[in-house]
Parts: C-alpha cells; sequence; structure tokens
C-alpha cells in the first residue's frame, strides 16, 4: 500500500499520466482540496499531441472514486472540489 489516497492511486495507472496531487485552498477552507492530474501531453485540444481518451478516462475515474464513497457511506464534502489536469513542464 503506497499510502496515497485511492483515487490518485487509480489515476497514475492512467498510460499518459505522470503523476498526482492534492492542493489545498487555505484556511478558509480547510477540508476543500483540488486533485491536480499532470500529463505527459500538451492539454490544448488543438494541439496534434492532445490525448482525448486520457482525459475521459481521468474524469471518469474521479467520478467511479467519488460514487464507490457515496456507496461505502464515505462521502464528504471536502472529498475533491474540483480536478485540474496540467502539462507536465
Amino acid at each position: 500500500m503506497s499510502g496515497k489516497a485511492i483515487v490518485r492511486e487509480r489515476i497514475e495507472n492512467i498510460a499518459g499520466v505522470n503523476r498526482t496531487w492534492f492542493e489545498w485552498n487555505g484556511a478558509a477552507h480547510p477540508d476543500d482540496k483540488k486533485l491536480v492530474v499532470e500529463v505527459d501531453f500538451d492539454t490544448d485540444p488543438n494541439s496534434p499531441g492532445f490525448q482525448r481518451s486520457v482525459i475521459e478516462a481521468i474524469c471518469e475515474t474521479v467520478s467511479a472514486a467519488f460514487e464507490e464513497e457515496v456507496l461505502l457511506g464515505r462521502e464528504t464534502p471536502g472529498f475533491i472540489s474540483g480536478v485540474s489536469i496540467v502539462p507536465k513542464r
């Protein structure tokens, strides 16, 4: 077990994803966290290297993880406030 959130582990297993992390929005909203997903391609949809299938897989994985949390009764308002998909610099 890696000690990472399950949603991060699942997303990091998607080809095209480099790494993931959480960003916290600060003291005003201590439970508000955003999942950041770093990918190894250009995120501009007009770019020839853009990989829509990877973006869709990330979104589906986050949605499935959220549904699983709800079914297990572990849903919390701070589960994930949003997702950012960013290209590797």
